[in-house]
């Protein structure tokens, strides 16, 4: 085997040296894709729940009518649009336990490492509660764009009728 192995080295110093200088390019370049390969890529580690700026209350309020607002105004005939949303609870996470499942008071999540770092395993994420919602626009003089509004406000946030009122200016 030794004698093979070195038959072959010695006609690929001397006759082809091309192929040799190619494949340790090639190895070379294999080498350094794999240890640079991690550089510059994001921590697998995941996150869950809102981000830390809306994690209160008015920072959600604040989110959901901005994103209520970009939405309405995308409908036909409606322009410009004001939007106030109250909320009666804020975004909440639950997380599966090693013990019954549901994350309890004296109960601690499951948390599974891997390269990334540490994950908590995620078991579902309830949604904000809306307690009322006001929508200004010049548009809702019109009776038609005014339900439109209103049932748009209605399925995008899963609120009730009385919760939302759509104004004129």
């Amino acid at each position: 085997m030794q004698t093979r192995f070195r038959d072959w080295w010695r006609r690929m110093v001397r006759e082809d040296r091309g192929t040799l200088v190619r494949m340790l390019l090639v190895g070379a370049l294999g080498v350094g894709l794999l240890a640079f390969s991690g550089l510059g890529t994001k921590s697998t580690q995941a996150t869950h729940g809102p981000p830390p700026e809306t994690s209160t209350l008015s920072g959600q309020e604040q989110l959901v009518a901005a994103q209520l607002r970009t939405i309405l105004e995308a409908i036909p005939r409606v322009g410009t649009v004001s939007v106030a949303v109250t909320l009666d609870r804020t975004i909440q996470s639950q997380y599966v336990t090693s013990t019954q499942g549901l994350t309890t008071p004296s109960s601690s999540p499951v948390v599974v490492s891997n390269a990334g770092g540490d994950a908590v395993v995620p078991l579902d994420q309830i949604g904000p509660l809306v307690a009322g919602v006001v929508v200004v626009a010049p548009a809702a003089t019109n009776p038609n764009i005014r339900s439109e509004l209103a049932q748009a406000v209605e399925t995008l946030l899963q609120a009730q009728p009385y919760q939302v009122l759509i104004l004129p200016n």
